[in-house]
């Protein structure tokens, strides 16, 4: 175990348990098919629980072309295990009382030996 885990490891859970939101993050199924017949994609997605922190990004964020309803999302490790964040996952999160769901378009992802904090940029659908 590096230094960095030992010591940051737990401090991504204790922040987003004080000051993030609840948030539903959507792994794409691994295994879909497409039926040519109906158009229709089928595969089951993995729903999981977890906390984050949501802003707003900038256009510096991701790579100068960030539009302006893109999200800066962080969100720890824990609940993921060794799942690390892919573009064709999804993020739901509630907004005004009604439930959005954003794309990730861009990950950056804080590590030791081991994923300790992800921050991506997620595009609203």
């Amino acid at each position: 175990m590096s230094f960095i885990d030992s010591t940051f490891q737990s401090l991504p859970k204790q922040l987003l348990d004080s000051f993030g939101i609840d948030i539903t993050y959507i792994k794409t199924a691994t295994s879909q098919t497409y039926n040519t017949a109906t158009g229709e994609v089928s595969g089951s997605d993995t729903n999981i629980e977890l906390k984050a922190i949501i802003s707003s990004a900038s256009g510096s964020v991701y790579e100068g072309t960030s539009q302006t309803n893109d999200l800066k999302i962080i969100f720890g490790n824990d609940e993921l295990g060794t799942y690390y964040p892919k573009v064709k996952d999804r993020i739901q999160y509630a907004e005004d009382g009604v439930n959005k769901v954003a794309r990730i378009i861009s990950i950056n992802t804080s590590r030791g030996d081991n994923p300790i904090l992800h921050t991506v940029i997620a595009r609203p659908q």
